[in-house]
């Protein structure tokens, strides 16, 4: 059986402007799934099984985030709450719940001791996603941005066989999507843009939000922002089916 507890991306590779989150669960399953989930949104994870193995944790790491369940063996959910709540080092840390249990008197609880949110699980990865946004202040989007690579055709001209294709989506959501290539169209540009997503072809109309060129300077990927302005509805279905599986694609490992 895989091992959730042992995999800890920030201790592989520290990059400071990643955020910290820990995730509190004894569904080893559950811990595995968000925290394939948080990883593709670019978060450092941390996992726990008990609420008291993540304490002292806490206190020392001082993550952006806990997410926990509240049914535990041991200190369950809500005392786990009022430990982080009710300590002046760990006060500040945003708390979400993600719990199975029914239980209003519980959720109400969870709510007066500074519970930022309180979800039910199965929780959907588009609203775990506007909830982190709005407890950690991000600027908001409202679907979730993956980070992938998909080669991409700009404008009409069909490719030729054999033929190698330069630019590629790096960033993909059901709105829009980044193209990095070495000829970016000018902001305010309409183009007709086909993705290649598997064995499927999606044709769209997009609008260049912003651009940037080689001269932009080394720290800009050249490219383009690129909003979704004309796409058939069974295709953006397409391209949120290819953006959930591949968020949730590593569940699969046993």
């Amino acid at each position: 059986m895989y091992d959730v507890l042992k995999t800890d991306p920030c201790s592989q590779v520290y990059k400071p402007e990643r955020q910290t989150v820990v995730i509190v669960d004894s569904d080893g399953s559950q811990l595995f799934y968000m925290s394939i989930l948080l990883e593709r949104l670019d978060f450092c994870i941390r996992t726990f099984k008990s609420a008291e193995e993540a304490l002292d944790t806490i206190a020392i790491v001082h993550p952006a985030l806990v997410l926990t369940e509240i049914s535990f063996s041991g200190m369950n959910g809500v005392e786990f709450l009022k430990k982080i709540k009710r300590n002046p080092l760990t006060h500040s840390v945003p708390v979400i719940i993600i719990t199975s249990l029914k239980n209003d008197v519980v959720k109400g609880e969870s709510l007066r001791e500074g519970c930022d949110a309180y979800l039910a699980k199965p929780v959907d990865g588009d609203i775990l996603y506007l909830e982190l946004q709005k407890v950690l202040g991000i600027t908001a989007r409202q679907f979730i941005r993956l980070q992938t690579k998909l080669n991409v055709i700009v404008g009409d001209e069909p490719v030729m066989q054999n033929s190698v294709i330069s630019d590629y989506v790096t960033a993909l959501s059901e709105q829009g999507m980044y193209i990095s290539t070495s000829t970016p169209k000018p902001a305010g540009s309409h183009v007709p843009i086909t993705i290649l997503l598997g064995y499927e072809r999606i044709k769209l109309e997009g609008l260049v939000l912003y651009s940037f060129s080689r001269e932009s300077g080394p720290l800009k990927t050249p490219g383009m922002g690129i909003k979704f302005v004309s796409i058939p509805p069974e295709d953006r279905r397409l391209i949120k089916s290819f953006i959930k599986r591949e968020i949730a694609k590593k569940m699969s490992l046993t």
